[in-house]
């Protein structure tokens, strides 16, 4: 599953290594593990999941790795940093393309683990009705059949907004407020089908 959200910078400089110059003007990024180090501004790296994917300028889409991911050496280490930071996330180039300093870096997607509860405090809500109808989906692939969805109290828009949805998708049975424990009215219980039922002949 995926979420889109509005974080945005720009990059600041293209290096061949951590430790290493600037390259000037535009650099080509081809897809494989990201060999340049991407320095940006504005776009807060170690706090992206693994599996954020950054849009670099018109073209190049980056994946961010676990920092864990495979050895590399300190200063030769290439992924994406923030200005000032000392630590590098290492990447994958998804889509090739040129790359300059000044170009704009966006979060294009995170790729979220399915579990059995969705939070949509963090998500836009123009974004909310195509994140629960995928989250959902997500979860009938992944055998969760309960799950819980976390709008919160407020004025009730949001729930609104997930109740009318929830009403139209295939395979949700049922939904109803959380019980207090769970969120209260500040979160829906969804139940659902299993796919083979649901969609199988």
């Amino acid at each position: 599953m995926e979420q889109s959200r509005a974080i945005g910078g720009r990059l600041v400089a293209v290096r061949v290594s951590r430790l290493g110059a600037a390259i000037p003007g535009p650099t080509r990024l081809e897809p494989g593990h990201l060999a340049f180090g991407l320095v940006l501004d504005g776009v807060p790296v170690g706090d992206l999941p693994t599996g954020a994917r950054l849009r670099i300028g018109h073209d190049a889409i980056v994946e961010v790795e676990s920092t864990g991911s495979g050895p590399r050496s300190e200063d030769s280490a290439g992924g994406v940093m923030e200005i000032g930071e000392a630590p590098v996330r290492p990447a994958t180039v998804l889509e090739g393309g040129l790359v300059e300093p000044g170009a704009a870096v966006t979060l294009e997607a995170v790729a979220l683990p399915v579990t059995d509860a969705l939070d949509l405090h963090s998500f836009r809500p123009e974004d909310v009705p195509a994140v629960v109808a995928e989250y959902l989906e997500e979860a009938r692939r992944g055998g969760v059949l309960e799950v819980r969805i976390v709008h919160g109290r407020g004025r009730g828009v949001q729930r609104a907004v997930v109740r009318r949805l929830l009403a139209g998708v295939p395979g949700v049975t049922e939904f109803a407020d959380a019980s207090p424990d769970r969120g209260g009215w500040g979160a829906t219980l969804v139940r659902l089908r299993p796919l083979e039922r649901a969609d199988g002949p």
